[in-house]
């Protein structure tokens, strides 16, 4: 009797086992965006002077809100999951600026370990510099605070497909249009329209697509 309990505990237990990592399975992968809590988000050099003064506490906001909807449209069409979590696999923060970079600034970095996920930041300065420098004639202050929004966001889309792809798929210097591009130095970056080139078809087979409205298989 006891021998056959064991064994039907065992079966029980294994069968549980094979749910849970079946579920799991169902689960789409999770990445985690989010801003430095604490820190001071402002425009930097003279900036704030060309677009008539500092951010005010609703345009850092709105900002936030407009990159983080920009970092779930790009990965609408995928099976992966964005939310604030800081322990996800793969992740990136919004920082005032990126310490320790060389001469030139960077928008972004990122540390990629396979399996293991990856970890990465975006520098909220350099962007929102840019954005600032790219606005067209007539740009009014909405358009360009919309702009350091969809700036960020697309610099994170970026840092997130270098640490789920690695370097190789990820830059495209062909199409100024692409989430690929190296550089966040254009500026469609901030007042243009982005899309999947050569990293699509890779994160298609990554993480599988969602429906009808997803990036092709290429």
């Amino acid at each position: 009797m006891i021998r056959r309990d064991a064994a039907r505990a065992l079966t029980i237990g294994a069968l549980a086992a094979w749910a849970f990592v079946a579920a799991c399975r169902r689960e789409p992968p999770v990445a985690g965006f989010w801003y430095e809590s604490h820190a001071s988000f402002t425009l930097p050099g003279g900036d704030a002077t060309r677009i008539g003064g500092p951010l005010t506490p609703g345009e850092l906001q709105s900002i936030e809100r407009s990159s983080r909807d920009e970092v779930v449209r790009a990965f609408a069409g995928f099976r992966l999951t964005i939310t604030h979590r800081r322990d996800a696999l793969w992740t990136v923060a919004v920082r005032p600026d990126i310490p320790g970079r060389s001469v030139l600034p960077g928008a972004g970095a990122s540390v990629a370990l396979a399996p293991l996920g990856g970890s990465g930041a975006v520098d909220f300065d350099v962007l929102a510099d840019l954005a600032v420098q790219f606005a067209p004639a007539g740009a009014s202050r909405a358009d360009v605070v919309a702009a350091i929004g969809r700036g960020v966001g697309r610099a994170a889309v970026h840092e997130l497909a270098h640490q789920i792809l690695g370097t190789s798929l990820i830059h495209n210097a062909a199409d100024l249009d692409s989430y690929e591009y190296p550089t966040a130095d254009r500026a469609s970056q901030y007042y243009g329209t982005l899309h999947w080139t050569t990293a699509g078809p890779a994160l298609v087979r990554r993480f599988g697509t969602t429906g009808p409205g997803a990036p092709p298989r290429g």
